[in-house]
């Protein structure tokens, strides 16, 4: 196991079953390592802010990965900055309450329809963008805020 930081490992961000089935290499290539160690780092402080552990259900997606996921093209997941979580400590939306009440430094974090949460970052400007992700005629949107 590849150690990225106290409770964190590389192996936890690479982890797909989808990547399994369909025999998809998603390692991480040299050049995003250093985005996939800064998220490692960030999680840290969302642990920390939880006091809980996270457990992280997608992490890193290689392009080919991320389009059978469903991903858009520019998805943060692809460049090593981003997350999707479920933690014990509740509910989605009261996770990203936590994270926001914590003041936890964020690029846009996402309530995922009640089922879990995508926390992305940026290493040079955090936006501090709160979304909501729902169905509406079948399709996703994203509203403003917690809802």
């Amino acid at each position: 196991m590849t150690k990225l930081t106290e409770h964190f490992t590389l192996e936890e961000f690479t982890r797909s079953t989808t990547a399994d089935r369909l025999k998809i290499d998603n390692r991480v290539p040299d050049n995003l390592m250093a985005n996939v160690q800064l998220t490692a780092i960030k999680l840290e402080l969302v642990r920390k802010a939880l006091g809980k552990p996270i457990i992280i259900t997608s992490g890193y997606r290689c392009p080919a990965l991320n389009a059978k996921v469903g991903g858009v093209a520019t998805s943060a997941h692809t460049k090593g900055l981003a997350v999707d979580f479920k933690s014990s400590f509740g509910t989605p939306k009261e996770i990203c309450q936590q994270l926001v009440d914590a003041g936890v430094q964020f690029d846009k974090l996402i309530q995922e329809h009640n089922q879990w949460v995508h926390i992305g970052f940026s290493p040079t400007h955090n936006r501090q963008i709160v979304l909501t992700a729902a169905k509406q005629g079948g399709k996703t949107v994203y509203l403003s805020g917690l809802k």
